[in-house]
């Protein structure tokens, strides 16, 4: 319930039912007179407000197995219930929708899919939402337990108004998906652009835990950036910060006319893209002069990191060529926004660990600015980042103050 933003008794009784909650959520164990002390609340309004939070399920206690230094009564401990509430995640993806179950500590409780393009061709908002009651259903969970769900889209998103403004895989212009979902099912919904989704996630749960300067790249069909400044998502003035497919890494070449993997995707899309890496491989093939074991063979990017692992020549000319434009648009993006560290994720991190120091002695060579660059390693990274933005945007007990 949304508290009138004043001095009121209530709302004064609110913020600090809302600092208890919280202090018990990071502290878990802990008694009463431990929260009185640290927070500075009177005991008996702690007590009175851990009442109402045990009523409500929030918390749970439990009988210590050790006695007080006194001697005497064990002391009853509090401890946060995780499970008290779940957030749905649903990422769109241009292949996949993936569905998944959070808990209140970023938990991924259970996780479903369906074929994006299939689904489109059906009523692809009534199949969304037909494989989150199934989910729900088949884990036991009742729609009361449940908080909010949170979406990540393809593409340029209005996160105010939920509207998703261009997603060219999903052939999406200013599609408005908050409303279409929210008039399928009954939780209140938040939807943002997908890699934005993801640096929460990696914020909340993974490489960048928290951390308050954090950005995520993702390389896959294109490139994508989510940028967190001062604890916060950095959207942009027009919901587009963090586009950098459209940064140039070479300035002869992009007087050029270069090849355009897909309509609307920019320079650097098309040239660190998957489907830019079999294009230039492919054009390598055909020129090679001798039988090359790819030759005739159906390409991913997948497979030409595996014979550039493999010291392949071929392959390898192709994906230093990848990994320098990336490395020069890493030295951009840092020296602009200085953050604590970079993550890489996406289909091409896969072969991070053999990529990785490529990268950094080109960003080394260019950039004085130390900074710390990991591959993402979390699992269901969108699922756990929709579950988070559903933590930061929905009003509840336990969205911090200031967060919008």
């Amino acid at each position: 319930m949304k508290q009138s933003r004043s001095n009121t008794p209530n709302y004064l009784k609110y913020l600090n039912k809302k600092k208890i909650l919280q202090f018990i959520r990071d502290n878990d164990q802990i008694s009463r007179a431990e929260i009185s002390l640290n927070l500075s609340i009177s005991k008996p309004t702690v007590s009175l407000i851990v009442d109402e939070l045990l009523q409500e399920g929030w918390i749970f206690e439990r009988e210590s197995n050790e006695s007080s230094a006194l001697g005497g009564r064990k002391p009853i401990n509090l401890f946060f219930n995780k499970n008290a509430y779940f957030l749905i995640g649903i990422d769109i993806g241009g292949t996949n929708v993936e569905v998944g179950i959070v808990n209140l500590t970023g938990e991924l409780i259970a996780r479903d899919q369906l074929l994006t393009q299939a689904a489109l061709k059906k009523d692809f908002i009534n199949e969304i939402c037909t494989t989150v009651y199934s989910l729900l259903e088949k884990n036991n969970i009742g729609s009361e337990f449940v908080m909010a769900v949170g979406v990540g889209a393809p593409g340029i998103t209005d996160s105010d108004q939920g509207i998703v403004i261009d997603a060219p895989s999903l052939g999406w212009i200013n599609y408005p998906l908050k409303h279409k979902l929210e008039e399928k099912i009954e939780f209140p919904v938040y939807v943002d652009n997908d890699v934005n989704i993801a640096v929460l996630g990696e914020q909340w749960k993974g490489q960048a835990s928290n951390k308050d300067h954090v950005i995520l790249i993702t390389l896959g069909t294109g490139v994508g950036c989510g940028i967190i400044v001062n604890g916060q998502l950095y959207r942009g003035s027009a919901f587009a910060a963090g586009e950098i497919g459209y940064m140039v890494t070479d300035k002869n070449e992009a007087k050029e006319e270069y090849d355009h993997i897909f309509q609307g995707y920019g320079f650097l899309d098309s040239h660190v893209g998957g489907p830019s890496i079999v294009k230039r491989m492919e054009m390598h093939l055909q020129n090679a002069t001798y039988d090359h074991p790819l030759k005739g063979e159906k390409l991913t990017a997948k497979k030409i990191f595996h014979y550039a692992i493999n010291n392949d020549p071929l392959s390898l000319q192709v994906v230093n060529e990848t990994l320098e434009h990336i490395a020069f648009a890493l030295v951009n993006v840092i020296c602009i926004f200085n953050p604590q560290c970079v993550v890489i994720g996406g289909g091409i991190s896969k072969s991070g660990k053999w990529f990785l120091p490529k990268v950094q002695s080109i960003i080394e060579k260019h950039l004085p600015i130390r900074t710390d660059i990991f591959i993402s390693e979390l699992d269901g990274l969108s699922l756990i980042g929709a579950g988070a933005l559903v933590l930061r945007e929905h009003e509840s007990l336990l969205k911090e103050e200031g967060v919008i």
